[in-house]
């Protein structure tokens, strides 16, 4: 069993700080859209004869008035939430960590702004981490000891962390894998590869809200310390779900760039629903930012929207925003596994469906990376969604296949 290793200072965090913040920012892009919307009115008001006096005086007790009001909010809320951070230090644990729910909501947060709670160095900020069997993993000989010859690293994707591999899936229950763990063992990836081929599981958490590179060169000095600290490791197996693919297949070209150990030790890379090509909604998301800021009404609302995250903005044009991707080598294996949300017993709207609107989130010539060579496969797998690539049966059965698994009786 891995050692635990002391809980990292992201537990005592605070959220009513973050969460005053963002109460500030709102108000004042509200205010600012008020005041646009309240000036244009009154500068058409002093165009009617008669009306340009009477007008500035209105304008005047409305604008001294608002503005009361607004400071009022911006007090009050920030008396508040300042008290509510003074309750919320006295009553945190700080030797506890944040799991289920609460390391859900701080996962959401970090993508939404993690690259800014990492600036101001905040205690919110997601640290990058590596996790087993539900407990933080040190990077030391001794904690890693355990580990087989083969081990998979399993690299989230955004808004996400290490428990998400473990969602519910009730296609397991029909599965040839239905009775595979022991009764109440949760159902996923690295459990299974254990049970059937023997490799060695371990789940990275990392700050979503950073920039991909930024992510890929924080888990690349964490694989060389990995792969120093377990020599027998023959086989580093990567595998990322959306950004995580990405994450990973940044992290794994700057490796071998740098002719690191670790990446030599890498001979396989599986992406599930990686959005290499750019990922249609972030494209809608910045459309929708410019078209906001043409008008000084909207510049609130359009402020608001680019306030995403670095790590979100990525997601924009993948890795192809990165510039041209360097040659894949003789010794790697790319795997791509894509899904689509059409029906695969409707011949004819399913696939249509699936075009447009590939798993819902990606599509699947991006999640493919279309146009690729060298020792490349592909998967397909039609009727589930994007989330639902974390953990099905029908993935794991691709994902075995891939890694050596003897086929099924």
């Amino acid at each position: 069993m891995p050692r635990r290793r002391k809980p990292p200072e992201e537990s005592a965090a605070s959220y009513a700080p973050v969460l005053g913040t963002a109460m500030q920012a709102t108000t004042s892009s509200v205010q600012a859209m008020h005041q646009a919307i309240a000036g244009k009115t009154f500068d058409s008001l002093q165009l009617v004869p008669g009306l340009a006096v009477p007008t500035r005086i209105v304008q005047g007790l409305h604008d001294a008035i608002s503005q009361g009001v607004y400071a009022a909010v911006r007090h009050g809320g920030g008396a508040a939430f300042a008290l509510a951070a003074g309750v919320e230090r006295l009553t945190t644990d700080a030797s506890r960590q944040p799991r289920g729910k609460e390391l859900a909501v701080r996962s959401a947060l970090n993508a939404v702004m993690g690259d800014r709670l990492a600036a101001s160095g905040s205690a919110l900020a997601v640290q990058m981490g590596l996790f087993a069997d539900g407990a933080p993993l040190d990077v030391s000989p001794a904690t890693l000891a355990h580990l087989p010859k083969r081990v998979c690293l399993f690299v989230h994707g955004l808004a996400c962390d290490e428990q998400s591999w473990n969602l519910r899936s009730d296609a397991w229950g029909a599965s040839p894998w239905a009775a595979a763990l022991a009764p109440g063992a949760p159902m996923r990836y690295g459990a299974l590869l254990h049970h059937e081929l023997g490799m060695g599981a371990t789940y990275l958490r990392y700050n979503t809200g950073l920039a991909i590179d930024d992510n890929a060169q924080q888990l690349t000095a964490l694989l060389a310390q990995l792969a120093q600290a377990a020599p027998q490791v023959k086989d580093w197996v990567l595998v990322g779900h959306s950004m995580g693919g990405l994450v990973a297949r940044a992290a794994l070209e700057r490796g071998r760039a740098e002719s690191q150990a670790w990446a030599a030790r890498a001979p396989m890379l599986v992406c599930l629903g990686s959005p290499h090509q750019g990922a249609p909604l972030e494209k809608i998301g910045h459309v929708t930012s410019l078209a906001l800021g043409v008008s000084k009404v909207t510049q609130p609302l359009g402020r608001i929207a680019n306030a995403r995250s670095q790590g979100i903005k990525d997601l924009r044009h993948g890795l192809k925003g990165r510039g041209a991707a360097p040659a894949v080598p003789a010794t790697l294996s790319l795997r791509f596994i894509s899904a689509t949300l059409g029906d695969e017993t409707d011949s004819v709207m399913g696939p249509l469906i699936g075009k447009l609107f590939g798993d819902g989130l990606v599509r699947s010539g991006s999640a493919s990376d279309e146009g690729l060579g060298g020792d490349v496969q592909r998967a397909e797998i039609k009727g589930i969604g994007h989330m639902a690539l974390l953990n099905h049966p029908r993935v794991y059965a691709v994902l075995r296949a891939w890694l050596g698994a003897p086929a099924l009786a």
